[in-house]
């Protein structure tokens, strides 16, 4: 079972079936999936979104649903740790996220993901985590700055997108968060 997270603003829930619609309704949405995959892909639709959400959740990975921590009754996007594509056995996991254009520009997805890297790293002991996003989303390479991630340009063969097109990695490791991490205890916990 994930652990639910928590933000000054933000409650990040594990996702569930219920979580399901608001996601594939996600998915549908023009401008969110614009550097994403199609409108109308299968693999984004409800079908699609199931299969893959609970995988990884006995590893600690998965999708968690963020909502307002003042209004629980309206997810506002999601966030996900999954394993990154071609290093599923070294550990390292893919930052994942995605929220609904109205709630775009009020900083909920830096709030979310930083919180998701210091779980990552801090209690799921992760060496590293990758951002891939689309090279024109100027909203993910901002956040991937903010978040401390550094580009990663070995990874050419990564493609995102319809069409596809050559991916913009990102990767932080557990060793370069150290500084940025917040102790989510305090120092005389045992």
């Amino acid at each position: 079972m994930l652990p639910v997270l928590e933000t000054e603003r933000l409650l990040l829930k594990p996702r569930t079936e219920a979580d399901l619609d608001f996601v594939a309704a996600l998915n549908t949405d023009q401008e969110v999936m614009r550097h994403i995959a199609a409108v109308g892909d299968p693999a984004m639709g409800r079908e699609g979104v199931a299969a893959r959400s609970f995988l990884h959740v006995a590893r600690g990975l998965g999708y968690w649903t963020v909502f307002a921590r003042t209004d629980e009754s309206e997810p506002l996007g999601y966030v996900g740790l999954i394993p990154w594509r071609a290093e599923l056995e070294a550990g390292t996991a893919e930052l994942s996220y995605r929220f609904a254009v109205r709630h775009w520009r009020q900083g909920y997805a830096s709030e979310a993901s930083g919180r998701l890297v210091r779980h990552g790293f801090d209690a799921l002991g992760l060496p590293a985590i990758a951002i891939v996003t689309h090279p024109e989303n100027a909203a993910s390479l901002r956040l991937a700055e903010r978040l401390g991630f550094e580009s990663d340009t070995t990874r050419d063969s990564v493609t995102i997108g319809y069409p596809p097109v050559p991916a913009a990695c990102f990767r932080q490791t557990v060793t370069a968060c150290q500084p940025r991490v917040q102790p989510t205890i305090g120092l005389n916990a045992r």
